[in-house]
């Protein structure tokens, strides 16, 4: 803006307080306005095609134990126009009769541009105008959520694009949840990037974009014969960055035999979703729900096969649902204090420390990661997780001196179940492999 050149020193001056004004004008748009409360999401990628957007298919994604559907797979990204826009209500419509909330694709969002350059001030009017078009379309629905606006494509330029998209949909529709999803720490241009470069990208997009929450995809954890030499850094990276920013965050974690990736066991589906629990995560999404034509491995299922019909991964994660739905409501309450592993220790995990500030002094029994937590009223909370994926354990923690008595968080009701008294002894919990469990602590 200043480096403009005018022979007319007037026509200088005012241009110049012309631009300066609208750059303010932008500043102001992305200031960070106050996010709605993040609901405890359940979901996945690659709904049901338009072909089977029918209440059949959203009554069984909800059966199924999911609380939020995520558009179809042969809508997501697609162009905007009248049919998609019927589409999209059809859609809604059928998530409100089986009760589930909904995220949903405009395409009209491409409108506001990529997300790799940063708005220019003559952009602004035209992303507003678009964005309140699509606010005017859906946000009254009760099934609506948010707004998909992106998948990986983000740039550190783009990201102050992103960051006027999130902070205007949340301005002017303050209910509902704009959602954009990162790259992992694997991802090319990162593993074999300058070191700190992954930790830069997540601070640079918290910082430039904005986001109510935060969500990124890893699956390198289930290649065949296992690779978790990022898998822990991922978690401990993007924890401590939305901590920091005070805001929560959810991972993606595969479902689908693909590039590499093994066909998961239902122990490989707890594993993932207990241990991203632990760390923090608000939520959990799978990759993927419908069968994906191109991608699959000789014709993998996902939790739907290609023949429209359930494969018993869908039983698997019919059950892990059911359990964390009902944790879900302590869990949005709880701020992560710290994740701890024994041995072995995997890459990036953190080691327990009896001299730390953590309720766990000592954890025994077999590979564990162990999470700690508080809610706001200052009451701490474990989470045990087997780490393995073969053997069942019995988990031995010593806890605080301080602490009297342990309480697991029922997967069955939501509630506290009956105190164990734990002071003197260890408290022992039983796990299958990849299983977890919440305990409130209690002096």
């Amino acid at each position: 803006m200043r480096t403009v050149v005018s022979w007319v020193f007037g026509t200088l001056v005012l241009c110049s307080l012309s631009l300066s004004h609208s750059a303010r004008a932008a500043e102001a748009d992305t200031a960070r306005t106050p996010a709605p409360n993040v609901p405890f999401i359940i979901s996945y990628w690659v709904g049901p095609p338009k072909s089977e957007t029918t209440l059949e298919r959203y009554k069984e994604i909800a059966e199924c134990g999911f609380n939020v559907a995520y558009p179809a797979e042969n809508n997501l990204w697609a162009k905007a126009d009248k049919a998609q826009e019927e589409h999209n209500r059809k859609y809604l419509d059928l998530c409100q009769q089986a009760g589930l909330k909904a995220f949903l694709w405009d395409g009209n969002v491409t409108a506001c541009g990529g997300w790799d350059k940063a708005p220019k001030p003559e952009e602004i009017p035209h992303i507003k105008k678009t964005l309140d078009g699509m606010i005017a379309r859906y946000s009254s629905h009760p099934a609506f959520l948010g707004f998909v606006l992106g998948d990986e494509g983000n740039t550190p330029e783009g990201n102050k694009r992103l960051g006027l998209v999130n902070q205007y949909l949340l301005k002017k529709d303050p209910t509902h949840l704009p959602y954009f999803n990162l790259l992992p720490n694997h991802a090319h241009g990162f593993v074999h990037g300058p070191a700190g470069g992954y930790e830069r990208y997540v601070a640079d997009y918290i910082r430039d974009a904005r986001p109510p929450f935060v969500s990124w995809d890893h699956y390198r954890q289930m290649f065949e014969g296992g690779d978790e030499n990022y898998y822990w850094h991922n978690l401990e990276l993007v924890r401590k960055h939305c901590l920091k920013a005070r805001i929560p965050y959810n991972q993606v974690i595969v479902s689908l035999r693909h590039m590499g990736y093994r066909e998961c066991s239902e122990a490989d589906l707890r594993w993932q979703v207990f241990t991203s629990l632990a760390y923090g995560s608000r939520g959990i999404q799978y990759f993927t729900y419908w069968f994906v034509a191109g991608l699959a491995w000789a014709d993998a299922p996902a939790l739907i096969s290609k023949e429209g019909k359930r494969d018993a991964k869908w039983e698997y994660v019919k059950k892990i649902n059911r359990r964390i739905a009902k944790l879900g409501a302590t869990l949005v309450r709880l701020i992560s204090t710290g994740a701890y592993c024994t041995d072995p220790i995997p890459p990036g995990g953190r080691r327990l420390n009896p001299t730390e500030n953590a309720p766990v002094k000592k954890a025994e029994g077999g590979p564990l990661l162990v999470g700690c937590f508080r809610d706001t009223g200052g009451k701490q909370y474990v989470f045990p997780v087997n780490r393995s994926f073969q053997n069942k354990i019995t988990a031995k923690l010593t806890l605080d001196r301080t602490i009297g008595s342990a309480s697991e968080i029922s997967q069955e009701t939501g509630d506290a179940l009956p105190a164990a008294l734990v002071r003197g002894k260890a408290l022992e919990v039983v796990l299958e492999p990849g299983d977890g469990r919440l305990f409130l602590l209690g002096r």
